[in-house]
């Protein structure tokens, strides 16, 4: 795909503000070169991938000033342009250029959500303030140790976290048919006689029932492992059902678990299916919602980087980041995302960014472009399978490319004025 890059501009907008010095489709006619390229670009995309949705773009280069963020800008417009709802995240977290672009707060953005957001305090307050899904993405992110407790004024729900998974849950008024025990006789997998004799050494040691049981050798993590999960959940179900309450965390170095039996971050796969309140999260979707920005273009936001991080690269290779992605993806309404990326062999970014991506655009600069170094950055990408869609070849002279854009000048005669013959 070839952009032709265009110094005069004929604005189809009656009103406009201080531009930058990068070309932008809402300031070209719907019917110029400059808006048809990027229109032609928007439909080669819609049709690379038949087999898969493509939901998040990435906009790199091989090297800087490859017009990698004119791409990005001017492909999001032409999306927004024909109707689709499009996030612009700029993820160049090194070379904040949004700002000129949209102008916004400069402190807010990508790196204020990963750094300030993601880490608000969970200490106690009412359930208004923090959902239960606020609570637990914020645990699981800040990598929290201790015991989460949600009470109102019937009952009450304790939920213990290690190093931010949850691995158990006590529900305070749980009937005495739905208890470990009570559940484990019934079913066949021990007798009234070794429940006695095990909740007997739970009260004198204090250590959980299961693991108990497993040292008495009565059961084995297959007999405990269903039962336990299952009873994790319904306290979830419950907790996450409370109209009022009110939360605490409590600090520990450790929790006692069942640790034989539940593993924590396969546990976190299943409760995220079978709890679909967990993706609730009211406060931390109001934040993010409070950092992009509404552009001058119908249907397209914009993400801007915020403050320049220390660590731009860790910060993007955070688990906070995907967190973000993954809160953009499936919260909000937005049908593309759009990423503007690092070039691919100057920093590492682009390389971690390729993996929120269904796709990789890849911008070269017409005249100017390195075929070692090109190379080099596809080889990069393939080597962590990063999905390319193709390439852009920008900043086209049309002296210089003629007989390309005699054909193209050409056929757009023919389309817009209807000059062609049959």
């Amino acid at each position: 795909m070839k952009i032709p890059f265009f110094s005069k501009k004929t604005s189809s907008r009656s009103k406009k503000g201080n531009r930058p010095s990068i070309p932008r489709h809402a300031d070209f006619s719907l019917i110029s070169h400059f808006a048809e390229a990027f229109n032609t670009l928007r439909a080669n995309i819609r049709f690379a991938r038949l087999d898969t949705a493509i939901k998040a773009i990435l906009v790199t280069g091989a090297v800087p000033e490859e017009g990698k963020t004119t791409v990005a800008v001017n492909l999001a417009e032409s999306l927004a342009f024909s109707g689709q709802k499009v996030l612009l995240i700029e993820c160049d977290l090194r070379r904040a250029t949004f700002k000129d672009l949209f102008p916004s707060d400069p402190k807010k953005g990508v790196s204020s959500l990963i750094s300030e957001t993601f880490d608000t305090p969970v200490e106690k307050g009412p359930l208004g303030s923090l959902s239960m899904g606020d609570l637990m993405t914020l645990i699981d992110l800040q990598e929290k140790t201790g015991t989460l407790t949600v009470a109102d004024n019937n009952d009450a729900y304790r939920f213990f976290f290690h190093k931010g998974k949850l691995v158990s849950s006590v529900w305070k008024g749980r009937p005495k048919d739905k208890r470990l025990a009570s559940v484990l006789i019934s079913s066949g997998r021990i007798t009234e006689e070794q429940a006695k004799e095990a909740l007997n050494r739970v009260a004198e040691t204090g250590q959980r029932l299961g693991f108990i049981l497993l040292n008495m050798g009565i059961v084995t993590p297959d007999h405990l492992r269903g039962p336990i999960r299952l009873q994790i959940i319904d306290s979830l179900s419950r907790a996450f059902n409370l109209s009022d309450g009110k939360y605490s965390f409590e600090k520990s170095s450790h929790v006692m678990y069942e640790r034989e039996i539940i593993d924590p971050i396969r546990l976190g796969d299943i409760l995220t299916d079978e709890v679909p309140g967990l993706r609730i999260r009211p406060f931390l979707c109001k934040q993010i919602a409070s950092s992009t920005i509404e552009t001058d273009v119908k249907n397209l936001h914009a993400l801007p980087g915020g403050s320049k991080p220390p660590n731009p690269s860790e910060v993007l290779g955070s688990r906070r980041m995907a967190a973000l992605m993954n809160i953009l993806k499936d919260t909000f309404d937005y049908e593309v995302l759009i990423i503007d990326s690092p070039p691919v062999t100057s920093v590492s970014d682009a390389s971690i960014l390729s993996a929120f991506a269904d796709g990789v655009i890849m911008v070269v600069r017409g005249g100017a472009a390195n075929r070692a170094i090109i190379h080099k950055a596809v080889d990069q990408l393939k080597q962590i399978n990063a999905p390319i869609l193709g390439f852009v070849l920008n900043r086209m002279n049309p002296k210089e490319e003629k007989h390309y854009y005699s054909y193209y000048y050409k056929y757009r005669d023919y389309y817009y004025k209807g000059k062609g013959k049959d």
